[in-house]
């Protein structure tokens, strides 16, 4: 019988995998390019270079996420799910972290444009953060970011895939399945909060220059 954490290092593995052939893809076709970690978020225009890189590599991913997302099932047992991030969520973020409680953008790009591609695993045998931080930094050593995320109602780990600072980071939700049902609740809440947001906007949600 294949463990949870053989389960998780599969899936990590292709995740992986599929991210360097991307970036690999992006890279190559896009100049110049954007250091995503030297320009912050205050920077990011609707009009401007950045707000259209964005936008582009979201076109990527919506071309590439499809042939991903099949194979999944023949990598990992558990219930595994993936999204592109919608564009009305993209402004959403960006917007709120042109806010006080972020320092009213003075943050680097890529602490905000960090899951422009997600994925979610929900673990059959729950697992704590410092049973999954542990297996991570014993697999992996430092090459991927391994955070608790839980917040209120929200539980989760999420751990962070990034080739350098010109590529933009992927992100993989680590749900307890025991927790789903509490999860989707607080995203519906937070999904709640930038459909007013682009309601209130006469501009449909464009993001202040």
């Amino acid at each position: 019988m294949i463990s949870v954490f053989e389960e998780l290092k599969s899936l990590i593995d292709y995740i992986q995998s599929a991210y360097s052939e991307v970036t690999k893809e992006w890279l190559c076709r896009n100049s110049p390019r954007i250091n995503l970690k030297r320009l912050l978020v205050a920077d990011i225009d609707v009009n401007g270079a950045i707000y259209k890189s964005i936008s582009d590599y979201v076109q990527l991913l919506n071309e590439r996420s499809a042939d991903i997302s099949l194979q999944l099932s023949s990598v990992c047992s558990y219930q595994v799910t993936t999204r592109v991030k919608a564009q009305n969520s993209i402004e959403f973020k960006i917007q709120n972290y042109k806010t006080a409680g972020h320092e009213f953008g003075k943050i680097p790009i890529n602490k905000c444009i960090n899951d422009l591609f997600g994925f979610r695993i929900f673990l059959e045998t729950p697992l704590t953060f410092d049973e999954i931080h542990a297996f991570v930094k014993e697999v992996y050593q430092d090459k991927y970011r391994c955070i608790d995320s839980s917040k209120l109602n929200y539980k989760g780990v999420h751990l962070y895939f990034k080739e350098d600072n010109q590529s933009y980071p992927w992100e993989l939700q680590i749900w307890n399945k025991c927790d789903a049902e509490s999860n989707f609740e607080s995203h519906k809440k937070y999904k709640q909060g930038y459909t007013t947001w682009e309601k209130e906007s006469k501009e449909g949600g464009f993001i202040d220059g």
